[in-house]
């Protein structure tokens, strides 16, 4: 009997059909796609050594003893790198928009500020600095306040005053201070504009006042404006570096925002996808952990992959390489870690993972071949269920 389609091919008790049915399944096999997550470990150094197939132009670095030793130096984003600690800023100078409420004593019980049968003593209603820098004052006339302290201030309304009166004193305090605030805004208790005490404050002391942050500390950034420029920390990291808890200046504007670290996992590990650090720092070990682990039946330990962005010139060196006039300042760039080898585990234990990296673990050989079987099989199977049927007729 012959088979339909298959022209002058027999099938019954021919060992020559089905070796031409089983070739037929092996091209059908090879020819067709197998499913992938993604690249395996092979793929990934082809396409790094291929310039027309790298267009990212990534560059693929093996993890060693230099390498570890790098990266595991490298430091987090800091507000004193930009800024530095500086020093307490003592809120005493007096400012433009400041209000002041002066108080004012004298020896003669009918004197200038007697009123009400209240001897002795003269209220100024609050008063505030002008754009100028003056304030004007009953009997005493205009007196210089901006740049001046409030005790400089009371002296000057004292002599201005010691010809009217007898024996004359004051005193100047703030009742409203504009002039040397910070404004903070974002996920603390009570955002608002604060002013400095005159102690001076540094960044936790001013978080402190308003009540603290709504979120832990490793998930709020700190971002703070300073004449033009600006620096992002996290929070915690200000808190474990003394050196990165600023003191704070005039005109300053802080914002706290929730930004958890994340970082993206694929390929044979359980947990796939985004997920946060649900810390300050966490090591590429730990991060694999998070996904809980590689998959023993698919993972190959070879292949174990982390990619980001690095400065190029820092890439570059990583690499061995000489920047081919890579114009770029960052560089893809795709770490990888032979978790075969056991002293692997401890460069992936030193290296930080940064935020947003993705780690990817290829699949083992054997489970391309594995699939490769699978889908030779069921078309041997679809194949002779097709003879079968053929031969009915």
């Amino acid at each position: 009997m012959q088979i339909r389609g298959w022209g002058d091919v027999s099938v019954r008790g021919s060992a020559k059909a089905w070796l031409a049915l089983f070739a037929a399944g092996v091209t059908l096999a090879g020819c067709a796609a197998l499913p992938h997550e993604g690249p395996l470990a092979t793929q990934v150094e082809t396409t790094a050594a291929s310039a027309k197939a790298n267009s990212a132009n990534f560059l693929l670095i093996d993890v060693n003893n230099r390498v570890a030793d790098y990266l595991r130096a490298q430091p987090q984003p800091s507000l004193s790198d930009k800024f530095g600690r500086g020093k307490p800023v003592h809120a005493e100078r007096i400012g433009v928009g400041d209000q002041l409420q002066v108080m004012i004593w004298e020896a003669d019980p009918g004197g200038l500020f007697a009123s009400n049968g209240i001897v002795n003593r003269g209220a100024i209603p609050a008063v505030t600095v002008d754009t100028s820098g003056l304030i004007d004052i009953p009997y005493a006339g205009t007196i210089r306040a901006a740049g001046r302290t409030p005790r400089q201030v009371a002296e000057a309304i004292t002599k201005n005053l010691s010809k009217k009166t007898v024996e004359p004193q004051a005193s100047v305090s703030w009742v409203k201070n504009v002039s040397s605030t910070i404004t903070l805004t974002g996920q603390v208790s009570t955002p608002g504009i604060y002013p400095l005490s005159i102690r001076g404050n540094d960044l936790l002391d001013l978080i402190a006042a308003a009540g603290g942050t709504k979120y832990p500390a490793y998930e709020s950034l700190v971002s703070l404006t300073r004449r033009g420029k600006i620096a992002k920390a996290y929070l915690q990291h200000v808190v474990d570096t003394p050196q990165d808890n600023i003191y704070l200046q005039p005109g300053d504007e802080l914002n706290i925002a929730r930004k958890p670290k994340t970082f993206t996992a694929f390929g044979a590990v359980d947990k796939k996808g985004l997920q946060d650090f649900g810390a300050n720092k966490l090591s590429i070990l730990e991060a694999v952990a998070r996904s809980s682990g590689l998959i023993d039946t698919r993972a190959n330990p070879a292949g174990v992959f982390v990619m980001r962005f690095e400065p190029a010139k820092t890439a570059y060196a990583l690499a061995g390489q000489t920047n081919p006039m890579d114009s770029r300042a960052v560089v893809p760039v795709i770490y990888r870690f032979d978790l075969q080898d056991p002293n692997q585990y401890f460069f992936a234990q030193v290296i930080g993972l940064h935020n947003r990296d993705v780690i990817y673990v290829a699949n083992s050989p054997a489970v391309e071949y594995n699939k490769f079987i699978g889908i030779l099989a069921r078309t041997l199977a679809t194949v002779k269920g097709s003879i079968k049927f053929s031969e009915q007729f």
